[in-house]
């Protein structure tokens, strides 16, 4: 028996003014934008995607930070630099966002995935 091929997901930090781009299907659970890749399509390629589908957001530059490995997820964690006057909008299937503090993120319903991303390019990008 082979062993499970671990699903595979590009997860998107966006930042502005320090706080941190959160997406939400439900208003209740909130996660960074990403998802699966297609068919031949690159982690860059479902990043961009993703981020357009479920933000109305363009990626200026998306440029990959690391990767996090998750219980059942490799999560390719790409940064996204966006226009300063760009106005992100829900789509897809996202019915809100919000942009939240990285020091908030303990008072919102998030994954435990979300919160370590998070952490980890916080303190990877802070002097």
């Amino acid at each position: 028996m082979q062993p499970l091929k671990p699903k595979v997901r590009a997860t998107i930090v966006c930042i502005r003014h320090g706080r941190v781009l959160l997406v939400s299907k439900d208003g209740v659970r909130w996660a960074l934008p990403g998802g699966r890749p297609g068919k031949q399509e690159s982690p860059e390629e479902t990043a961009r995607r993703e981020l357009h589908q479920e933000t109305a957001l363009e990626a200026k530059a998306l440029v990959g930070a690391f990767q996090f490995i998750g219980a059942t997820t490799v999560h390719h964690v790409f940064t996204a630099a966006i226009a300063a006057s760009a106005r992100p909008k829900p789509g897809n299937e996202i019915k809100c966002l919000q942009w939240l503090s990285h020091e908030k993120l303990g008072e919102v319903e998030t994954s435990t995935t979300t919160r370590q991303i998070v952490s980890q390019f916080f303190h990877a990008h802070t002097p």
